[in-house]
């Protein structure tokens, strides 16, 4: 494929060599002749000068910006008896280079291709109602009165329990647990290990102990929701545990009972959220965050990672530490704690000097 079909694919304009042929995408570091790669960060400029890839993705401001330091570099190199890389790429310039770079990984991926039918070794209830060209694996098992949609793909040794629905084109990789009644739908991808509608932790005291609290409840994921591997919904103890259309949750992330999240909001790996915490449309909460059950985050909210919301948090904000503050806070208080050191020695400091002054006779 030409540079010049893929700036027509991806939108943007070609600086340089339309006809250069492309091959495949890689990193910046990593990246050959026929590769393409892209530049979303002014301090990763100087690779321009540097790359051997055969074209760069970069934004309108990288163009001005890189083709001066990319003269510059190749200028130094040169005085140096040093050799930048051997031909200068060809610049597509787009608004959103990662979001390009994104879509042009997507042109060259294999195409997943899934064998159309059941597998004899595959285990399907009676009452079960399977849409049209699914793709059923080995050993995999599908419980009473659950109905899965056209195109859906359940690999290898996945368990979907009885009066669960599955939309279309949703794909359930090996080894996922989907217990009773849940209802996932379309275009939806489940990777490997993770269990969605198990029960939640609940428990009330009595005299010799924790009496159950039965969950009852169950757990829905809208369309073109995508969870990583080895992950945990729980259904809800009454109602559902939700997740929003678009979410995308990353590996190891725990999800309680009864937590509602909204829609395209992203949970990235080992994030923890408590029961019955409700999380706005847009959020983003960063790796290994925690979240307090019963609080509410907020549309748009952006929190650091291992961080704490202990709180509710209003829409639009930053948020960052233990527990979660505005990111602007949160950076004094870091620095005023890298000054308790030299701050303390002050203060004994001071006390030494007025215990002297203690001392002395008075006139």
């Amino acid at each position: 494929m030409t540079l010049g079909e893929i700036a027509r694919k991806l939108g943007g304009k070609v600086v340089g060599n339309k006809g250069i042929f492309i091959r495949g995408v890689m990193t910046i570091d990593e990246a050959r002749e026929g590769d393409i790669t892209f530049i979303a960060n002014e301090k990763y400029s100087k690779k321009l000068a540097t790359t051997r890839a055969s074209a760069v993705i970069v934004s309108p401001e990288f163009q001005a910006v890189g083709a001066i330091r990319l003269r510059r570099t190749v200028a130094q190199k040169n005085r140096a008896g040093t050799s930048p890389a051997p031909t200068t790429p060809a610049l597509l310039v787009t608004e959103n280079p990662y979001l390009a770079f994104a879509r042009a990984v997507d042109l060259f991926k294999p195409e997943e291709v899934h064998p159309k039918g059941i597998h004899p070794t595959a285990t399907i209830c009676p009452t079960a109602r399977l849409g049209q060209e699914v793709s059923i694996y080995p050993r995999v098992f599908v419980g009473e009165r659950t109905r899965l949609g056209d195109r859906a793909v359940i690999m290898p040794n996945v368990y979907v329990g009885e009066d669960c629905q599955i939309g279309e084109d949703t794909i359930l990789y090996p080894n996922v647990v989907i217990y009773a009644g849940t209802v996932i739908g379309k275009r939806v991808r489940i990777h490997s290990n993770t269990v969605i509608g198990s029960s939640g932790f609940g428990f009330a005291p009595e005299e010799e102990g924790y009496f159950p609290i039965h969950q009852v409840g169950n757990t829905i994921l809208e369309d073109e929701v995508e969870i990583g591997a080895n992950t945990t919904i729980q259904r809800g103890a009454l109602g559902a545990t939700r997740i929003g259309r678009g979410t995308k949750i990353g590996s190891q992330v725990q999800i309680a009972h009864n937590v509602e999240i909204g829609e395209n909001t992203l949970l990235i790996g080992q994030v923890g959220i408590a029961g019955s915490a409700k999380i706005g449309s847009r959020v983003i909460l960063a790796g290994g965050v925690g979240v307090v059950g019963h609080v509410t985050v907020g549309d748009d909210v952006k929190v650091g990672a291992r961080s704490g919301v202990t709180n509710d948090l209003p829409s639009g904000g930053t948020y960052l530490g233990y527990p979660a503050e505005p990111i602007k806070k949160m950076r004094r208080t870091q620095v005023a704690m890298h000054r308790l050191p030299a701050m303390m020695e002050l203060l004994r400091s001071l006390k030494r000097q007025i215990a002297e002054i203690e001392k002395r006779p008075p006139k």
